[in-house]
């Protein structure tokens, strides 16, 4: 109820209805699309969060006028500029220079980023012990960390030694499935960008040479959905990735196998599907909109590199071996 129903008096009625009371019209105030309405709530917390719904709905415009936002929630203009000028002095909306319209505020953002941080870690450890167990092989979840894929959890069975696959390991993004996910929604020049400063890195016999090596096989791979690297970072080794996104459809992650080619090539079709659910359970949790396909999910997100370009400073030598995952 505002201030002045609150003081009564003969000019001020109090509300007829919790719609008024909420600066709506009655029953035929519009629902905001793709929400259910909190009218029924109320309370300027609810009326906050639409607000913030309204804004940051996926596919909608990047900033909206204090009108536009009251028309498609149905409520008084001057409630809404009020209720805009608070969330703007907080930092939950920003107004745009020279403009009177409205964006989602910076300190949401760095919210959602530090939630979406934690609740990756955590998620990924659950995900990589429960895999490990189920395939009998270590199971590893990284993040890009400049030209490297950085391990932020692993898991093992019991029976492996898990001195490879140890939590804040790095390894060039060009040789290993998890890597080369994690470009999935890069072109060329994203990709060479990320690559050129730091080269690609000592790698196993059957690791890309050059630029455009690594551009086609990421090409491919973003085709199909997955990663494959055999004998990339040691000979007889091989390892699959799928990436892992988050509720916008970005790549924040990549999951993946390693083990034996051995042990691994034999039940291939069986790892690759397990990797692939596995990354789809991990990007739901983020709030991803998986499909049931989850290759050509990841089809649809990532759009197609740009023309090849060599770049012949990244050509290497066969590096000697090491051990890697």
């Amino acid at each position: 109820m505002s201030p002045r129903a609150r003081t009564g008096g003969p000019e001020t009625p109090a509300p007829r209805s919790p719609a008024a009371a909420l600066g709506t019209t009655e029953a035929t105030a519009p629902t905001p699309r793709g929400r259910r309405s909190r009218d029924e709530a109320g309370g300027p917390v609810h009326r906050a969060l639409d607000v913030l719904d309204l804004l940051g709905a996926p596919g909608g415009p990047s900033s909206l006028g204090v009108v536009e936002i009251a028309r498609q929630l149905g409520r008084d203009k001057s409630q809404v500029s009020r209720l805009l000028k608070l969330l703007a002095d907080a930092g939950y909306v920003d107004r745009e220079p020279g403009s009177l319209r409205y964006r989602i505020g910076t300190r949401l953002f760095a919210i959602g980023a530090t939630a979406v941080d934690r609740r990756l870690r955590d998620e990924a450890d659950a995900t990589v012990a429960r895999e490990a167990v189920l395939l009998g092989e270590r199971i590893d979840v990284g993040i890009r960390s400049g030209g490297s894929v950085m391990t932020i959890s692993t898991a093992a069975p019991d029976s492996e030694l898990r001195a490879a696959g140890w939590v804040g390991r790095t390894m060039p993004l060009s040789c290993t499935a998890t890597g080369r996910a994690l470009l999935f929604d890069l072109d060329t020049a994203a990709i060479a960008r990320i690559i050129v400063p730091e080269g690609l890195g000592p790698a196993g016999p059957a690791a890309p040479r050059s630029l455009d090596e690594l551009v086609s096989r990421v090409t491919d791979e973003r085709r199909r959905g997955w990663a494959l690297a055999r004998h990339e970072t040691d000979r007889g080794l091989l390892s699959l990735g799928a990436p892992v996104r988050d509720s916008s459809g970005a790549v924040v992650a990549a999951l993946g196998v390693s083990g034996p080619e051995s042990r691994v090539d034999p039940v291939l079709d069986e790892v690759r599907a397990a990797v692939l659910r596995a990354a789809s359970d991990l990007s739901r949790s983020l709030g991803a909109e998986v499909a049931a396909s989850s290759p050509g999910r990841a089809t649809a997100r990532a759009g197609p590199p740009a023309p090849s370009t060599d770049v012949s400073a990244l050509s290497t030598p066969p590096a000697p071996e090491r051990g890697a995952s």
